[in-house]
């Protein structure tokens, strides 16, 4: 019996896209499972590209495609909505919702399970990031870095295709984001997608990215590692 080759995640993304009368956003890229950083300054298009992935801004042109999944082709007139696409993405804001518990928010979107199957893989993923003691709080009580620790948990409850996130740990002192960065290694090596990581910080670029695309003006202007693309003084 001959081993079927092991399928490898790709996400691909060509987005053009008007913002204003004077910024276009207009960038081709690819990349494989594991941490892919989007690097550039406040204003530079990384989280418009992360919302015309995710399907929550809809291009002028172009085609996405994940998993061997299309997602938007302008030329096909293929547009999913955003719950067909399966990506998860974590916010800047997070976007917890405040009238819920930790674990009500983790499992919000496993509906399609039973109850007790729910209940178990929210405990599992929460303590999978050192939540496991908040289940039952309140996401109005909880401090910055637990906020974040929850959202991770629920983004990737869901088993996504993709992992999109804009500048997750941006609120969080040093030593927490070290313990958050081990964690979604470590969950990334068991699960092999593609995660699209925001940050203008050179320092979780080279902590994090295995590739990283620099943006400016709405177009990637240079990617590889984060050697090749980081190790000048023009990025500090």
């Amino acid at each position: 019996m001959v081993d079927r080759p092991q399928r490898v995640s790709l996400l691909k993304a060509e987005i053009r896209h008007r913002l204003s009368s004077s910024f276009v956003l207009d960038c081709k890229f690819e990349i494989h499972a594991g941490f892919s950083v989007l690097f550039g300054a406040s204003g530079a298009g990384k989280t418009s590209i992360l919302d015309c992935i995710a399907g929550i801004k809809r291009p002028e042109s172009g085609r996405i495609e994940v998993d061997e999944v299309v997602c938007f082709d302008s030329a096909k007139k293929i547009d999913l909505p955003p719950s067909a696409r399966r990506m998860a993405y974590v916010f800047q804001d997070l976007a917890l919702f405040p009238h819920l518990s930790v674990l009500e928010n983790v499992i919000y979107g496993l509906d399609h399970l039973r109850k007790e199957t729910r209940q178990e893989v929210g405990h599992a993923v929460l303590a999978r990031f050192g939540s496991g003691h908040l289940v039952q709080r309140s996401t109005r009580d909880l401090s910055g870095g637990e906020r974040q620790r929850v959202a991770l948990a629920r983004s990737l409850v869901t088993n996504p295709r993709a992992l999109l996130l804009d500048e997750p740990l941006a609120a969080l002192d040093r030593a927490t984001r070290l313990k958050m960065i081990d964690a979604l290694q470590s969950w990334n090596e068991e699960h092999a997608i593609p995660i699209l990581y925001v940050t203008h910080s050179v320092r979780e670029a080279l902590a994090l990215g295995q590739r990283v695309l620099v943006v400016e003006a709405g177009q990637v202007i240079a990617q590889g590692t984060p050697a090749e693309v980081l190790d000048r003084e023009s990025w500090e």
